[in-house]
């Protein structure tokens, strides 16, 4: 690479271009060589579902390494999944207990309904009964 004097342009100038040819890459830059009907399809894909196919292809790289590759992993014979990293099991026993603590209030919260829908129900009969009382101009026995 040869440096045409950037150092010696004006301050305000953003820029240097690097006449090797190449592109000046930044950190985190990727380049890839895919069959062109795969990238057509991919990029298509990803136009229709409004997201940046980089984005895409990055948390698709993302998934691979938190599972150790184990999403390009075939199934056995048997038909069972693959193992999944240890970093996706956490993660799946952390939603199993936030279900299971979910699960556990609300099975509290139906309990709590089902006796005060029983003492609404004792109260309704007692009045019932003590309706009937008057009615029949006898004194409720109290």
């Amino acid at each position: 690479m040869r440096d045409e004097g950037c150092g010696k342009v004006p301050a305000n100038v953003l820029l240097c271009i690097d006449v090797s040819g190449q592109m000046p890459q930044r950190p985190g830059a990727f380049a890839a060589q895919f069959a062109p009907e795969t990238l057509q399809r991919f990029k298509d894909l990803c136009r229709q579902q409004d997201k940046a196919y980089s984005k895409v292809l990055e948390r698709l790289a993302l998934l691979y390494v938190e599972t150790n590759g184990a999403i390009l992993v075939d199934r056995t014979a048997s038909g069972a999944p693959a193992v999944a990293a240890p970093g996706v099991q956490k993660r799946q026993v952390q939603v199993e207990t936030l279900q299971n603590k979910l699960l556990e209030d609300l099975l509290k919260r139906v309990e709590i309904l089902e006796k005060k829908d029983v003492k609404m129900l004792y109260e309704l009969d007692r009045v019932y009964k003590e309706l009937a009382f008057l009615k029949s101009g006898l004194q409720s026995p109290s």
